[in-house]
């Protein structure tokens, strides 16, 4: 959904894969990209992400065929994460053309609304996000790249430092929390934005374990959960732009389909 073409503009573009072929669906009602998506009770949600320089806090849901327009975000952001867990959807990160946005928010579906959260500890852009049990949790992300992971409790709505940090500083990489709480994460830029890097790792036993090389090394792209494996599909191949068409899918690396 959206994105940049190679001509750097943005995209209302959207692709529906069946697991065999790929289809169009529905537009989106404006081109977007870095914007953030999550799946909650079946229904896919986006939200924010800049529209060719502008940016945006609208929030939209797929309805079968047809995008709704939800109450939008308090603060437009585009290159956060957005999370869901417990039951809502949680958008945290980003910047806009003024800087970071330090101030996460949650979006409840009963209420059609958004609450204000509290502060990111450490406000960053390009975060890769995830979901277990009663934390939302962002990784990586810049400026400067950094490797450190902050958790939301989503109970006492503190923030905390639960889990390590990634083993290498990454910026626009994705990460995936499966059904049983095993999370990978995958991709990125190195430090400088200066470099793809293949870091893959997933979490065991409190700590980040490499499971090799990312099969396409790439960045700006999220990880969609289908079936029992993640999902990469498109980001860019170098930085800057540089747009792929590549899909590959990952499996659990602790699971019997890794």
């Amino acid at each position: 959904m959206g994105g940049f073409n190679a001509a750097g503009q943005s995209l209302s573009s959207v692709y529906v894969f069946d697991g065999s072929a790929w289809s169009t669906g529905p537009r989106l009602p404006l081109p977007l990209d870095h914007p953030s998506a999550a799946t909650l009770d079946d229904h896919v949600y986006i939200a924010g992400g800049h529209s060719n320089g502008r940016d945006s806090a609208r929030f939209f849901r797929l309805d079968g065929d047809t995008w709704t327009e939800l109450a939008p975000l308090h603060f437009a952001r585009g290159g956060h994460a957005l999370v869901a867990a417990a039951g809502r959807i949680y958008a945290i990160g980003g910047n806009t053309a003024a800087g970071n946005v330090a101030t996460p928010e949650a979006y409840d579906p009963p209420t059609n609304g958004w609450s204000v959260l509290a502060s990111l500890p450490a406000p960053r852009n390009h975060v890769a996000g995830f979901g277990i049990d009663d934390v939302a949790c962002v990784a990586g992300g810049r400026s400067p790249t950094t490797a450190r992971v902050d958790c939301l409790l989503l109970v006492t709505g503190v923030w905390a430092r639960t889990i390590p940090d990634i083993p290498q500083p990454a910026s626009g990489g994705s990460a995936l929390a499966f059904a049983n709480g095993d999370v990978i994460i995958v991709g990125g830029e190195d430090a400088n934005e200066s470099r793809i890097i293949d870091q893959f790792v997933y979490r065991r036993a409190g700590a980040w374990v490499s499971a090799g090389k990312m099969q396409s090394p790439r960045h700006g792209f999220q990880l969609a959960l289908f079936g029992d494996r993640a999902w990469a599909c498109g980001g860019g191949s170098a930085p800057g732009l540089h747009p792929v068409t590549t899909c590959t899918s990952l499996g659990d690396p602790s699971a019997s389909n890794g």
